[in-house]
């Protein structure tokens, strides 16, 4: 059984609105989990980044 929202085939839709609606409607879901994620990566990086330079370069002082 197939979702009506999502054509099996190319020529599943009526015409070129409802496929372009259909478009629009599914990109404006996508980009929200994508910044999510993206998010969480960046973040983990920067905590990472953080508790290096602070429980290993800075207890060891200064060069020279």
């Amino acid at each position: 059984m197939t979702d009506p929202a999502y054509p099996t085939t190319r020529h599943d839709h009526a015409g070129d609105a409802e496929e372009m609606a259909r478009l629009e409607a599914a990109m404006d879901e996508a980009p929200r989990g994508a910044i999510a994620v993206s998010l969480i990566a960046v973040g983990l990086l920067m905590a990472g980044w953080l508790g290096m330079y602070f429980l290993v370069f800075l207890p060891r002082g200064t060069v020279g």
